[in-house]
């Protein structure tokens, strides 16, 4: 015998599309926070091994190791552009030149050598750069000395010791305290530490100033 085979009502359609659409509306949100948070901690985590990796090899290697912001870091020749900033794309390279101080220029010849390079960092991140004092308005590098020890100035101008990340959730607790956004600082000993909760990343302490000026 065939079974009849019966479809939705008018009323169960509706009640069904309700169902839908509510958990729509709370699911969504959660989505793009899941989503966001994700993107924060891939893209600071990156920046956070660049620096070890430098710090690493300088010791390793005994060498002066660089970090640069390089808008052609996917070239066969990469190289430093004083101009760029860490948005646009870096590279980590052994700053070996002849006299035997860095000068964040890639020269072959004196066996400089690309360690890590990479790219563009997402367009909805805003990524801040500073000395101990605040924002760096000149050329922004990181060099490591053959000691691990991060450089304070060279050629005049100052070096980056501290990193801030933030999106356009601004200051927002994605809860248990935690960021949205992040801050890496750069200590004496060439040790970078990450800071995520609020208290942190808000603190007077970050000359960066946190990720008010993002909204949120």
């Amino acid at each position: 015998m065939r079974t009849p085979q019966q479809g939705l009502s008018l009323v169960e359609l509706i009640v069904t599309l309700f169902v839908v659409s509510v958990l729509l509306l709370i699911g969504a949100p959660q989505f793009s926070q899941f989503v966001a948070n994700n993107r924060m901690a891939a893209s600071i985590n990156e920046a956070n091994i660049a620096l070890h990796l430098a710090r690493t090899e300088a010791i390793k290697r005994n060498s002066f190791v660089s970090i640069c912001p390089s808008p052609d870091w996917d070239a066969i020749d990469p190289s430093c552009d004083p101009n760029a900033s860490f948005t646009e794309g870096w590279i980590v390279f052994i700053d070996a030149d002849g006299d035997g101080t860095p000068n964040l220029s890639i020269d072959g010849g004196n066996g400089d050598l690309v360690l890590q390079s990479h790219q563009a960092m997402n367009e909805g991140m805003d990524l801040r750069v500073g000395d101990a004092n605040g924002i760096i308005d000149g050329p922004q590098f990181i060099v490591f000395a053959p000691t691990g020890y991060p450089m304070q100035a060279l050629n005049g101008n100052n070096a980056i010791f501290n990193l801030q990340l933030c999106d356009d959730r601004g200051i927002r607790d994605t809860g248990a305290g935690i960021s949205a956004g992040r801050w890496i600082n750069i200590g004496p000993t060439g040790r970078p530490q990450m800071h995520r909760t609020q208290d942190a990343v808000e603190h007077p302490n970050n000359p960066l100033g946190g990720c008010a000026h993002m909204g949120g």
